[in-house]
């Protein structure tokens, strides 16, 4: 096999990865919601700020579970545009592969709410397949601002994590972390989707598509810039070791 036949097949490979990583997301996910958020279920949780903490914890462990899985690992784990796009826009990951690795992830996505509707019937429909909701009065700017700017957080820290080798295990649980956290925090404010895979399926199968362009954007443009940044900072760091030697 050829060079170039050999990396479309891994590219390949890495794609269904994240598709089958992120079905199981977003499984998770639907079902997580089904189970703490419709009334009537025997582990419903009515406080709404509760909820979005228990939920913040399960997501970021599970997150971390699935980057730290051998699928994981062979793909990146990524599961999310914005953090294909981060990774592009820092000059990490080759920009043939963003396309294939986000149909995936919205594949991956629909797939993931369609088989927690198929296994957990009607309770998936009564609580809308998981779609996405801000809260009542949150206007459109505002929730774009928020969800970017949490993201950006994220995906700072993240950064901040990859300039050193040594914590590059750290990354995935990074992530997941600041996921959690989100959603701890800005689940009743904005819904805290800040994944266009997250809100990409429930939307799709639930006919719910308010804020639906606000839910897909945001948290692929915060990732984008914070990678530009990344990339910028790299560079400036790498001339200024190159220079250094021939200063002195």
């Amino acid at each position: 096999m050829s060079t170039s036949a050999q990396s479309r097949a891994d590219l390949v490979r890495h794609s269904a990865y994240e598709f089958a990583l992120t079905t199981v997301l977003l499984f998770a996910v639907v079902s997580l919601i089904r189970w703490l958020a419709l009334p009537g279920s025997p582990l419903a949780i009515g406080d709404p700020q509760t909820l979005f903490a228990v939920a913040g914890v399960a997501v970021a462990a599970l997150i971390a579970g699935l980057m730290y899985s051998p699928p994981g690992r062979r793909s990146g784990g990524h599961m999310h545009p914005g953090v294909t796009v981060f990774l592009w826009s820092s000059g990490l990951f080759p920009a043939r592969a963003v396309l294939p690795y986000v149909a995936a992830q919205l594949a991956g996505s629909v797939a993931g709410t369609a088989l927690a509707g198929l296994v957990w019937g009607g309770a998936v429909r009564q609580v809308g397949h998981g779609a996405v909701h801000p809260a009542p009065g949150t206007g459109a700017v505002e929730l774009f601002l928020i969800e970017g700017a949490a993201l950006a957080a994220v995906f700072v820290a993240v950064a901040l994590v990859m300039t050193r080798p040594a914590l590059g295990a750290l990354i995935p649980a990074a992530i997941g972390v600041g996921v959690g956290v989100v959603i701890a925090t800005l689940g009743t404010v904005t819904g805290a989707s800040i994944n266009p895979a997250r809100a990409f399926g429930p939307a799709l199968l639930s006919g719910a598509y308010e804020h639906f362009w606000n839910y897909m954007i945001a948290p692929v443009v915060a990732p984008a810039l914070v990678g530009l940044a990344h990339r910028a900072l790299r560079t400036r760091r790498s001339t200024a070791a190159a220079a250094t030697p021939a200063e002195a």
